[in-house]
């Protein structure tokens, strides 16, 4: 069976802020191996994956205008980039392997290494996040030691839970 098109799947977010709701900022912690904080500020990278868990991620869900504030790795304490989300689309596997056609499909937004596709393409459930042009910003010194979690991304309503 042939999987469907990123722009058929069924959004399972909703995307659209409400009137009253205010945006969320997310910490995100890049792979510079891969070379991603470099892609995303040339323009080759829009999207990014976000491993999705319906339960742990409730009240932390990502959606369109919610910013994002990228550190280059784990142990980078400077937020130089940002962007702006402008679409999340939600994800479930099949058992036919659907999501590797859909990593293959996006790759051109994603830019995935070969061991980034292998890692993702096993996952359950997942996030397509799309963002806008990545602008510099002035310099801003995280705290590292505000930031138990590290391993994806980080929520904060203000910089003071983070600086």
């Amino acid at each position: 069976m042939r999987p469907t098109g990123f722009s058929s799947i069924v959004e399972a977010l909703d995307n659209t802020l409400h009137e009253g709701m205010t945006s969320m900022n997310y910490l995100v912690f890049l792979n510079v191996q891969a070379g991603e904080l470099e892609k995303i500020l040339s323009g080759t990278k829009s999207m990014l994956l976000r491993q999705f868990d319906p339960d742990h991620h409730a009240g932390q869900a990502v959606n369109a205008g919610d910013s994002l504030y990228f550190l280059r790795n784990k142990g980078d304490c400077d937020l130089r980039v940002k962007a702006t989300v402008s679409r999340v689309v939600s994800h479930t596997n099949q058992l036919d392997g659907d999501l590797s056609h859909l990593l293959k499909e996006m790759q051109p937004k994603l830019q995935l290494t070969e061991d980034q596709y292998n890692e993702w393409s096993i996952k359950a459930q997942v996030l397509f996040v799309e963002f806008g042009s990545a602008l510099k910003i002035d310099v801003i010194q995280v705290a590292l030691d505000k930031i138990t979690e590290r391993s994806g991304w980080v929520a904060f309503e203000e910089f003071s839970q983070i600086i």
